[in-house]
């Protein structure tokens, strides 16, 4: 017996949502992104709406089971790249050296993840994509040495 269809739709959406965890490691999934023949990007995008699960915590909580990470404060499309490194992290027994051009469903994650770690970018993102990329043993390069002035030159005696 059905007690409220909203639940009901929620509980088929949420089954494709699980669906396309499995292959692509996130629910951060673009709005155009369909599973088991739902839309479920369009989906998750309404649900990440301020608002949208008002009075609905345990749909809330259901999501958060299948990846706590479904409603970054930061950009959805940064954190489908993380996930992707992640995951490919994660099957190396030793931190990979992932090459910009290497690509897994569509994104350049090399490129993204070189990026990432240029001192510039790594200054601008929150202190949790820090801690996130960090927690992956992703660490910032070194910052370029700037250009040698007299001062700094070592005097001849």
């Amino acid at each position: 017996m059905v007690w409220s269809p909203a639940d009901e739709r929620f509980q088929e959406n949420l089954e494709a949502a699980k669906a396309y965890y499995e292959q692509r490691w996130t629910l951060c999934a673009p709005r155009s992104a369909t599973m088991l023949g739902r839309p479920v990007g369009q989906w998750l995008s309404n649900l990440r709406r301020p608002g949208a699960l008002e009075g609905h915590s345990e749909w809330e909580t259901a999501l958060r089971e299948v990846d706590d990470d479904w409603n970054p404060s930061w950009s959805p499309e940064w954190q489908r790249h993380y996930a992707v490194v992640r995951e490919i992290l994660a099957e190396e027994s030793i931190l990979a050296y992932v090459e910009p051009g290497v690509t897994v469903h569509g994104m350049d994650i090399g490129k993204w993840l070189a990026r990432q770690r240029t001192p510039e970018v790594w200054a601008a993102l929150t202190g949790g994509q820090r801690e996130c990329l960090e927690v992956i043993s992703v660490i910032p390069l070194a910052p370029a040495p700037g250009p040698e002035t007299a001062a700094s030159r070592p005097r001849r005696p």
